[in-house]
């Protein structure tokens, strides 16, 4: 096991040492800061490097696809499709004319 500054951790992950320092205030690889210095554990780059080390992951959100396709859009009268379009309602100047009482 050796101890690696923030340069030679960046150097042994390919990545820039800007990028590693971030990451590591974020707890997003493993280390420590000892006073003003970061340390990596080469052990513990490599185990984080194959995945052995739990991440922060998005979960997938299932969507009930009958309820989406009759989902309205909130800013117009259109519908959504079961392609993913929308069709328009749109009334003609007859039925506006119609429905106000104009005619």
């Amino acid at each position: 096991m050796e101890t690696l500054d923030l340069d030679e951790a960046a150097i042994f992950l390919k990545m820039n040492p800007e990028v590693l320092r971030r990451k590591a205030k974020l707890n997003q690889v493993p280390a420590r800061k000892t006073g003003r210095r970061w340390i990596f554990l080469d052990e513990h780059l490599a185990e984080w490097l194959k995945g052995d080390y739990p991440t922060q992951r998005r979960e997938l959100r299932v969507v009930d696809t009958k309820k989406e396709y009759k989902q309205k859009c909130q800013s117009t009268n259109a519908v959504k499709t079961k392609r993913g379009g929308f069709n328009s309602l749109h009334q003609t100047a007859d039925e506006y004319n119609k429905l106000l009482g104009l005619e």
